[in-house]
């Protein structure tokens, strides 16, 4: 099992709605493909920023949920173009694997 943080960045001014599209679209679209998003969060130190985090089983999962997501027809004709427009670059992913004595499962 693994977690990765997701942080996406909205053009200067954008942040709010890019949180509101990611809470209301994108992750709906996200979690009817099977991902668990654990948490979605506003970084309090920069307006623009959304932060998200997903977990899956193995990489395996995580390339099938993927791949579903990106078949997805609301996702290729409204989101995927929606967010090209409202970020201002790619998102950075940091992956996490619990440590032995986490209590994380």
């Amino acid at each position: 099992m693994f977690y990765e943080i997701r942080r996406e960045t909205a053009a200067p001014g954008r942040g709010k709605e890019l949180a509101r599209w990611m809470d209301e679209q994108v992750i709906p679209v996200h979690e009817a493909a099977g991902m668990v998003v654990v948490g979605a969060f506003t970084d309090t130190d920069d307006e623009d920023a959304f932060v998200w985090i997903r977990k899956f089983r193995d990489a395996g999962e995580r390339e099938e949920v993927v791949a579903r997501v990106h078949q997805d027809p609301l996702f290729e004709s409204e989101i995927r173009p929606r967010l090209g427009h409202i970020l201002a670059g790619a998102a950075v992913t940091v992956r996490l694997a619990p440590t032995a004595s986490s209590q994380l499962s």
